[in-house]
């Protein structure tokens, strides 16, 4: 399984679209129940790129599983300790419906641990976090819109630059198989229904506008193509 972060450059502004996994000092438990105890990798991608974490203005959460917010927060030493954020210089930004659905002790150990407390909660103690509640434009090349199911506040971010466009959809899908299969359904999906009639949804916009597509669990940018009256993904 792919974790994948996107980092987008848009008239002048540095934004990161999720946060990954994590380390086993930022998200422990997702690392170690999810990732094998490998540490994501965001980090030391970003600074083999040219990037380090204060070049970033802002950082997008496309919905806030523990396994998308895992670079969040660093901390020196325990849980509840001197928390800052990992991307000092931004404003992380995320829907207000998330927030309101994991922010319970019940509803944020769906996991079998409290995530949240490591890595969500701390963003509005430190105040840092932009909670929206509906499409917003983020530049005048980038705009994000609900896209819910997977999770009550899910987000996609839409680029529309140079006359094309692009749709990194988070959680909309979590493969290839499912831009054919529209109707399969993913275990983690809150209301499935709903994540099936989002995902033909932003799959009939992607076909019609030609728009590059990525995911946050397949590697790569791919386009939606039509071959006897089936959808297919085709990667680029």
């Amino acid at each position: 399984v792919h974790f994948e972060c996107y980092l987008v450059h848009s008239q002048g502004r540095t934004l990161l679209v999720d946060t990954g996994l994590g380390n086993a000092s930022s998200n422990p438990n997702v690392v170690a129940q999810i990732g094998g105890g490998i540490d994501g990798l965001l980090l030391s991608e970003l600074r083999l790129a040219g990037y380090q974490a204060g070049d970033i203005d802002t950082v997008f959460l496309t919905h806030l599983h523990p396994d998308h917010v895992g670079w969040n927060v660093t901390r020196p030493g325990e849980i509840g300790g001197d928390e800052s954020p990992t991307f000092p210089n931004a404003r992380y930004v995320a829907h207000e419906a998330d927030w309101a659905a994991f922010d319970t002790p019940r509803d944020s150990e769906i996991f079998g641990y409290d995530w949240w407390a490591q890595t969500v909660a701390p963003l509005r103690r430190l105040g840092v976090l932009d909670l929206i509640t509906g499409e917003t434009e983020l530049t005048g090349e980038l705009t994000v819109i609900p896209t819910p199911g997977h999770t009550p506040g899910s987000m996609s971010m839409v680029v529309n630059s140079g006359g094309e466009k692009a749709f990194i959809m988070g959680d909309v899908f979590h493969g290839p198989a499912q831009v054919t299969e529209t109707d399969w359904v993913f275990h983690y999906d809150m209301d499935p229904d709903k994540a099936g009639e989002t995902r033909r949804a932003m799959l009939d916009r992607a076909e019609l506008e030609n728009a590059a597509i990525a995911i946050c669990h397949h590697s790569g940018f791919g386009r939606v193509i039509k071959e006897s009256g089936r959808r297919y993904w085709q990667a680029l």
